[in-house]
């Protein structure tokens, strides 16, 4: 059984389907200083895992403050088990230079826009008519014009289906885009793969 910790940047990705995960993970979450509310699904589903899961409150202030903290738990646990499996569960590319290094050094991590990523079949799903729609949508619009934030690209969609689609729905479609390597995120700007 190979250990695996995960290191959440609950700042930047809130849509944290903790039931994807199986015995072998650890858990870490970082919370922002400013964030105020976690959403009480996520909160039941933590609990079940009882010691499997530590919830860091990190009260500092700045751009990259919880990311510093995020990269110093990394290497905290990477030193005292190089074997470990370490996976960083953001959207901020800005992790992408530590973890190649990290790899050079011979030690397993990996960075993670979204859990849909742990399971291939999900970055498969092309086919999907909503998916496939706002793909062909944003195909179709000038790079340059297409939504820069990810709150303007959920409204986007929410647009392309005159606002039928459940939010879920749209933050599914977001989640399936960054797994399929679509798009990705640094510091709050999304940038398209396509």
């Amino acid at each position: 059984m190979n250990p695996k910790l995960l290191l959440v940047d609950f700042e930047n990705v809130q849509q944290v389907d903790l039931a994807r995960l199986d015995d072998t993970f650890e858990i870490i979450i970082f919370v922002g200083a400013s964030q105020k509310s976690i959403p009480i699904e996520l909160v039941t589903t933590a609990q079940k895992l009882g010691s499997r899961i530590e919830w860091q409150r990190v009260d500092a202030h700045g751009s990259n403050a919880l990311d510093f903290f995020i990269a110093c738990q990394l290497g905290r646990a990477l030193e005292k088990s190089p074997h470990l499996q370490c996976i960083v569960l953001s959207k901020d590319k800005g992790f992408d230079p530590l973890l190649r290094h990290l790899i050079k050094s011979g030690l397993k991590c990996r960075r993670l826009n979204s859990l849909l990523e742990l399971d291939p079949k999900t970055t498969t799903q092309p086919e999907e008519p909503n998916y496939k729609r706002v793909i062909e949508v944003l195909s179709k619009s000038d790079k340059k014009s297409r939504p820069r934030k990810r709150k303007t690209l959920s409204q986007h969609i929410s647009s392309i289906f005159q606002k039928k689609l459940q939010q879920a729905e749209v933050d599914r479609i977001i989640d399936i885009l960054f797994a399929n390597k679509m798009i990705s995120e640094t510091n709050g700007a999304i940038t398209y793969e396509f």
